[in-house]
């Protein structure tokens, strides 16, 4: 299929101005992977966080990765679904790790190169022995869903590719994989100006699953939120079949219920001073998610049950708050009835709710 590349380009677009020595210091852009091995259930987080400008920022990155037990060794083989490793750091934002046209940040432990349709990306943190490369090209449709919704202080962007075909290599504790075109590949951008630690929050999710005749069905779902979900805006889920965008449902026609559990524990946290900070927090994890929309023509039903949470709070670079966002992935069933035809579906998810 035929990518419209202007309109890709203003979706990859870096927004954080890069010579304006005086630009606000509440600008955030960041770059967004999901990779899913859908034969294995092996799943991916990748993401690269500009924050502030060059000489006074950050850039931030997050590396995590959902192994299915039964692939660990037995003599250290957890008692759950998933093990998970993770890792995040962040480095001084130093003039020439960052520019635009085509895009490329470069620092240690983080490369990634976005030039068009095609993309480089390689993370890694040699402690925790944790590292992935790979080259991407878009396949499915992009879409620029916002520049400039209202949130927070100021506001947010969200652009989206829901397909990329991609192969490099992945690497946990001394063990190697291979990623291949029958890995699942979702790209995103979030861009704006708002505090971390402000009244803020989103329920988002990327489910893939594949239909009982073959094909492949991709939901998105977005609703951005105050602090504790009692207030939220528009909500809405994109819906590809294929690499083409066939459907949007929003507003009113969507429900979106979680379950979450009946206990509080201390969920599992990336290490670093947040965490340790946080290291007696607990909480109510989320279980599960059901999803229903229709309107006149068309009637979706989603049911999600999470196997792994892993939380990562995020503080703001100019004062004491921050945000706390719950990493969590598992298994998607989709029954999906569009234009007369009904397909059902089943797979994976990785989803964020963020407070």
């Amino acid at each position: 299929m035929t990518i419209d590349e202007q309109l890709l380009a203003r979706v990859e677009n870096l927004r954080i101005p890069l010579d304006d020595l005086s630009s606000p210091m509440d600008w955030k852009d960041w770059y967004h992977f999901i990779l899913i091995d859908q034969k294995t259930g092996m799943r991916v987080l990748v993401n690269a966080t500009m924050i502030g400008r060059p000489e006074q920022g950050q850039i931030q990155v997050s590396l995590i990765v959902n192994l299915p037990s039964q692939q660990i060794a037995q003599d250290v083989q957890p008692d759950t679904p998933l093990a998970t490793f993770g890792t995040t750091f962040s480095l001084e934002w130093q003039q020439g790790m960052v520019s635009r046209n085509p895009l490329r940040l470069q620092g240690k432990g983080i490369h990634l190169e976005i030039n068009g349709k095609n993309s480089f990306l390689e993370a890694y943190d040699e402690r925790a022995q944790l590292s992935i490369r790979f080259r991407g090209e878009v396949e499915a449709t992009p879409l620029l869903v916002t520049e400039d919704s209202p949130f927070g202080s100021g506001f947010i962007g969200w652009g989206l590719i829901p397909g990329l075909q991609v192969v490099g290599e992945l690497s946990v504790c001394g063990q190697s994989c291979t990623i291949n075109k029958d890995w699942f590949c979702y790209h995103d951008r979030n861009f704006g100006r708002f505090r971390w630690g402000e009244d803020i929050g989103w329920e988002w999710f990327v489910a893939c699953v594949t239909t009982d005749d073959g094909r492949q069905i991709t939901l998105v779902l977005d609703r951005r939120t105050n602090k504790d979900h009692s207030v939220g805006g528009l909500p809405y889920i994109f819906i590809y079949l294929g690499l083409e965008l066939r459907k949007v449902f929003l507003g009113s026609t969507l429900r979106i219920d979680w379950d979450w559990s009946s206990s509080s524990t201390v969920p599992l946290r990336l290490p670093g001073i947040m965490a340790s900070l946080f290291s007696d927090r607990t909480l109510k994890s989320p279980q599960g998610l059901q999803v229903q929309a229709a309107d006149e023509q068309d009637q979706l039903q989603i049911n999600l049950q999470f196997d792994a949470m892993t939380e990562l709070i995020v503080p703001d670079n100019q004062d004491r708050q921050y945000t706390f966002i719950e990493e969590v992935t598992g298994n998607a069933e989709v029954t999906l009835s569009l234009q007369g035809e009904t397909l059902h579906g089943k797979g994976f998810v990785y989803g964020e709710y963020v407070h």
